[in-house]
């Protein structure tokens, strides 16, 4: 074991860094890490880091940035592919980032090797506010006997510039709050695609985004029922996401309301089925997936 830790702190890693603080700053609404913008900004961060040169001769540092022009050119595209993100996944990513003020986005038209091209994205991160919500520089108070940071780690206690911001183009009908306790009923968001792929196969970065809207929109333990009930009738993804969209629509919010309404199901038996033993209109089928829901 002491072997192995002197072999990776002997290593030396180059490429993006992400400050441990970020999970807990740049979030989505309900406190859950938004790790495709907490990716996109260590790229953009990345780029920003100077490459320092050094003389051999009179040993004199210089220090050159990465790109030629004035700001880094960088569309949602290019950063989609460097993480194997969606296009939209990236740009609702620089939404929140440009809204939490980390960094900003400039459109413009430039003219490359005399072609005029429109709406050329360039990105620039903000420091001052990068710093903020970075490990290194948040406030430390001295109590009796240690040092502690002075901070609760909850998705509460963001800087005062930061606790009105909520992420664009996503809407969330409940807000939980994260502290340090540890519990059985908390789902971590690596957690629930780790339930997918275990038991439905390889995630995709399309059910991805399907997968976090609906935690977003809902919830992880709500999102995790769905795809349980859905193996126990041996189908897929769009099956669990039918399920939701009724519970949804019945204002089924948590565990509990779900398993109050399979019992109220349970309770009337058969009396969706006919004299002639079919199934009535009023059952819960999903259009165009065959089964019947739980209820």
């Amino acid at each position: 074991m002491i072997n192995i830790v002197t072999e990776i702190g002997g290593l030396n890693f180059k490429g993006n860094v992400v400050d441990h603080e970020w999970f807990n700053y740049i979030t989505f609404s309900n406190g859950k890490p938004h790790i495709v913008a907490i990716m996109v900004l260590s790229e953009i961060v990345y780029w920003y880091r100077p490459t320092v040169i050094r003389n051999e001769i009179d040993g004199k540092v210089t220090y050159k940035k990465k790109f030629k022009a004035d700001k880094l050119q960088k569309n949602y595209q290019q950063l989609a592919d460097t993480f194997g993100f969606t296009k939209l996944q990236v740009k609702r990513a620089c939404d929140l980032l440009t809204d939490m003020l980390l960094i900003k986005i400039e459109f413009r038209t430039i003219n490359a090797d005399g072609k005029i091209l429109n709406n050329v994205m360039f990105v620039e991160p903000v420091p001052t506010e990068i710093k903020k919500i970075s490990s290194m520089y948040q406030q430390i108070k001295e109590d009796p006997g240690y040092l502690e940071v002075n901070r609760v780690v909850t998705s509460k206690s963001r800087p005062s510039s930061l606790t009105s911001k909520e992420p664009p183009n996503f809407k969330v009908k409940t807000n939980t709050e994260i502290t340090t306790k540890n519990t059985t009923e908390n789902v971590s968001s690596s957690s629930i695609f780790s339930f997918y792929e275990n038991n439905f196969g390889i995630l995709n970065s399309f059910i991805a985004e399907s997968i976090a809207q609906w935690v977003n929109d809902t919830s992880e333990e709500l999102v995790q029922a769905a795809m349980e009930r859905a193996l126990k009738q041996q189908k897929k993804w769009n099956y669990a996401e039918g399920i939701l969209k009724q519970w949804v629509n019945k204002n089924i919010r948590t565990l509990a309301d779900v398993n109050a309404a399979e019992m109220e199901f349970k309770n009337k038996g058969k009396k969706g089925v006919n004299r002639n033993g079919n199934a009535n209109e009023k059952t819960g089928r999903i259009p165009g997936i065959e089964g019947e829901l739980p209820f």
